[in-house]
């Protein structure tokens, strides 16, 4: 068995496989039928954020024959493009010297909240949407406004078995403080630690090549979304309207740093995957799935709540795996073939994260059904790792499109500030701000009470009279109307608690 200690998990941001892999030219990686019409030429970046709540994608997958809604749907010319070979350098050498899932699939058909809580507790607790906006600020604690979940989350399930669970991350906040408990942590702890590429003080790096050796045994990665440019397109998470490139450089730094800490890489796994499909086309249908199980917590949570069994996976995603213990270019269906007698391939998805550290570190009976019936990826690894010289590239090969359009590492290790909204790019949508205001609002909640100050969304000088005209358990609509903020009002609300949060950090020591 691989002598695993150490577990890192990268989650980017809305890139379907297709979209990313597709057309990437690697072996035992079949292109889509040239009868779908899906080509090349995929930018870098684009301008708007494409349809993918939970509506949109059962239209998406929709058809005869299905997957048909992306190309007859609006989006067509955005969502029937992809990167040709040579386009992504940094993943594509990833997939040639490790494992690429090509049978991983978002956990289901939706955007991105519900999706990144299946990672964290192999459920979304019922959420099936992107979640409301902000209520009425008297009405709330920090507390309520965390999302829970019936059996736990796999934070808790590691400290519970006296495991080690650290979370970095490259914007002011990450998205996992939307986990009800996990935000007091947050100023008060180490589980949550900077990475900032370029910087010479990296939490990251310094953290891995510590003396005194790394003991945390989880690690879940989060990018930068680009918070603080209120618009969401300066971050590196890939998530659109943001950089390809700039994610590129970001999941070229996290390998790297890991590769180059030779204690840990010899004994640790990083997956890197992408949380859904962003509106992005992928051929392969999504397949049927066990549902979680557990209770309904949070669908009253969305801002336009969608009945949903959970017995269907999502878009297909990418997902590589990289370790000295994973065996070089395999693909996930030739690792995982269908099982003898079984209705359908084998199909991973974000609860396999969940299966797979609970059984390495032995954590356990499963938190939910999904965890329970979804594969684990431990089955991918070699019994003994590749020879030293043999088992991954110290530094990869990155010339082309990465390197040369990535943010300079002045720029990644510039202190947070807010920044104004890069031209050409749309304003933020509902549902890009909505999850990350209920974040900014607990996080404003937590900092008046460390600093006995009033919060910001009830300071009339500064958000009060933008954010306060609703009524309570009223949810943030998604074009502005009588009493209640603009979309672009929150964002710029969350802009501002971002920036005010990484200050409230420092002057506490944290990083």
């Amino acid at each position: 068995m691989a002598d695993i200690a150490h577990v890192f998990v990268l989650m980017m941001e809305n890139r379907s496989f297709d979209h990313v892999f597709g057309l990437a030219g690697l072996e035992g990686v079949a292109p889509p039928p040239a009868s779908w019409g899906f080509a090349a030429g995929a930018p870098d970046r684009i301008a708007t954020d494409p349809p993918h709540e939970f509506d949109d994608v059962a239209a998406q997958i929709a058809g005869t024959p299905p997957m048909s809604g992306f190309a007859n749907g609006p989006n067509a010319a955005v969502a029937m493009q992809g990167f040709g070979a040579g386009a992504l350098p940094v993943v594509d050498q990833l997939a040639r010297e490790f494992v690429l899932f090509d049978n991983w699939f978002s956990s289901m058909p939706g955007p991105t909240w519900p999706n990144r809580f299946f990672a964290h507790a192999a459920s979304s607790g019922g959420l099936a949407n992107s979640p409301g906006g902000l209520t009425s600020a008297a009405s709330e604690t920090i507390d309520s406004l965390g999302f829970s979940f019936q059996n736990g989350t796999l934070f808790a399930r590691l400290a519970a078995s006296g495991k080690r669970w650290r979370v970095y991350h490259a914007d002011a906040f990450p998205q996992v403080l939307a986990i009800k408990g996990l935000v007091g942590g947050f100023f008060h702890g180490d589980t949550f630690r900077t990475i900032r590429p370029g910087s010479a003080d990296d939490a990251f790096q310094q953290d891995l090549n510590d003396s005194s050796g790394y003991d945390i045994d989880y690690t879940f990665i989060e990018p930068s979304y680009g918070l603080l440019s209120a618009n969401f397109a300066d971050g590196n998470s890939q998530h659109p309207v943001g950089s390809m490139s700039s994610g590129e450089r970001f999941i070229q730094y996290v390998y790297e740093t890991i590769r180059n800490a030779p204690a840990v890489w010899a004994r640790s796994a990083l997956l890197v995957t992408w949380d859904e499909h962003g509106g992005f086309f992928d051929h392969v249908p999504p397949p049927a799935a066990e549902p979680p199980g557990d209770a309904d917590l949070n669908s009253h949570r969305a801002a336009v709540p969608s009945e949903f069994a959970f017995d269907r996976l999502g878009v297909r995603v990418p997902a590589l795996l990289i370790s000295p213990w994973a065996p070089r270019g395999r693909t996930g269906s030739a690792l995982f073939p269908r099982a003898a007698g079984a209705p359908q391939d084998t199909a991973f998805d974000h609860a396999s994260i969940v299966r797979s550290v609970r059984e390495l570190f032995g954590l356990g009976a499963p938190l939910t059904q999904r965890d329970a019936t979804s594969p684990s990826w431990l089955g991918a690894l070699l019994a003994a790792p590749r020879a030293s010289g043999d088992d991954g590239p110290a530094r990869l090969n990155v010339t082309g499109a990465a390197a040369a359009t990535a943010p300079s590492p002045a720029d990644a290790a510039a202190p947070a500030v807010a920044r104004a909204p890069l031209a050409g790019v749309a304003t933020p949508t509902f549902n890009q701000v909505s999850g990350f205001a209920s974040i900014a609002h607990a996080l404003d909640l937590q900092m008046a009470e460390d600093t006995s100050d009033v919060p910001a969304i009830e300071d009339p000088s500064l958000f009060g009279a933008r954010l306060r005209g609703q009524s309570p358990g009223s949810a943030m609509p998604r074009a502005a109307t009588p009493g209640h903020p603009t979309a672009q009002a929150v964002a710029d609300y969350v802009a501002y608690i971002a920036k005010q949060t990484d200050a409230h950090r420092r002057r506490s020591g944290r990083r």
